[in-house]
């Protein structure tokens, strides 16, 4: 548990790095809502629909144990308030595409946003749902797999150099 905390907290100070690197570039307005349009259109923001949706969840158990009797109410309005964050138009998603207009000119953003209306860009992102899905599911499981097969394989690596731990 310490180390997934650890490991949250260290991809938290790494975003909020390259948040604040792309914030204090000058970014022009048009170029940013280039970015903004990539970002929607690509569903980036799919990527933090987990972390929005545990924390709406333990929003809502936390309030409810100390107002039971309005659990409905706070139920619909953490509902509300989700729904707020995962439609695109809030901090997480214009952090997000500042970074992207950090990393792409305005020239090559419209030609990513022109592949994404061909027949074939929309594919990809019409998959991008479930194989992000998937994504998730294949790591959670190798990050939960990850610490007793890395231990195994290094006491076999130092077993075969002539260790027996």
């Amino acid at each position: 548990m310490i180390k997934r905390i650890a490991g949250l907290v260290a991809a938290a100070a790494t975003a909020m790095m390259l948040t604040v690197a792309a914030q204090a570039q000058e970014i022009a307005p048009e170029h940013l809502a280039l970015a903004k349009r990539y970002v929607v259109l690509t569903d980036t923001g799919a990527l933090f629909q987990r972390t929005i949706l545990q924390t709406a969840q333990e929003s809502v158990d936390h309030l409810v144990q100390q107002n039971p009797e309005i659990g409905e109410d706070i139920l619909a309005g953490a509902r509300d308030v989700a729904k707020e964050y995962l439609q695109g138009d809030n901090l997480v998603h214009d952090n997000f595409a500042r970074i992207y207009a950090v990393h792409y000119t305005m020239d090559e953003l419209t030609q990513i946003i022109a592949f994404y209306e061909t027949d074939v860009g929309k594919k990809i992102l019409a998959g991008n749902i479930e194989i992000n899905k998937n994504l998730q599911t294949a790591a959670r499981v190798a990050e939960e797999n990850l610490s007793t097969e890395f231990a195994v394989r290094l006491r076999s690596h130092l077993k075969e150099k002539g260790f027996d731990l």
